[in-house]
């Protein structure tokens, strides 16, 4: 095993998990639509990664760089360092389960000489979720719930597609919410 990535992409992978609000149920449901779509955009990436690399040992949160290439990993001080931190802030175990391979995602594609295909980031859409309204989502009968938007958790190889699902961009997200609640409170206008 080597440690691998720029100090300086781990470190800022660490700093971006902690200035997230874990808690922020408000943010979370004002915000479900987009996060809906957010949670569906990182199945779609994460199963193109997993298509190309091979079977997680759990879906849908799992350390994709470990199945990439498990010589490149980081410092487990730092990893149980966020997971700590996670943990505190929010008490989610998929939270700091996937915190902790966005770090070691960080790490996996900072590394010299790591060469990667040219699929699209797996964890940004996790992070954009996380972002707009914490970890304030559950597991459900095979779906991930938001509230009043259910996500269908699925087998991996579900939700393979090319087409991304939402485009990431704040400005987006928003318009996407925005109509979802224009929909939900006329829904039939």
């Amino acid at each position: 095993m080597r440690r691998g990535g720029s100090p300086d992409a781990v470190g800022a992978m660490a700093d971006r998990l902690k200035a997230i609000a874990w808690k922020a149920p408000g943010t979370a449901i004002k915000k479900g639509f987009s996060r809906a779509a957010l949670m569906e955009e990182y199945f779609r990436r994460a199963a193109l990664w997993l298509d190309a690399y091979g079977e997680p040992q759990m879906w849908p949160f799992f350390d994709l760089a470990e199945i990439v290439d498990p010589s490149v990993r980081v410092d487990p001080v730092l990893i149980e360092d966020i997971e700590l931190f996670i943990d505190d802030a929010c008490g989610s175990s998929y939270a700091m389960d996937s915190g902790a391979a966005a770090v070691q995602w960080a790490a996996l594609t900072s590394a010299p000489g790591v060469q990667l295909p040219p699929l699209p980031d797996p964890f940004e859409p996790l992070l954009r979720l996380y972002e707009r309204g914490g970890a304030s989502f559950q597991f459900a009968n095979g779906f991930i719930d938001f509230g009043m938007i259910m996500v269908p958790r699925g087998r991996w190889r579900g939700h393979l597609a090319l087409d991304p699902v939402v485009e990431l961009d704040d400005r987006a997200l928003d318009v996407l919410d925005a109509a979802g609640w224009a929909r939900f409170e006329n829904p039939t206008g």
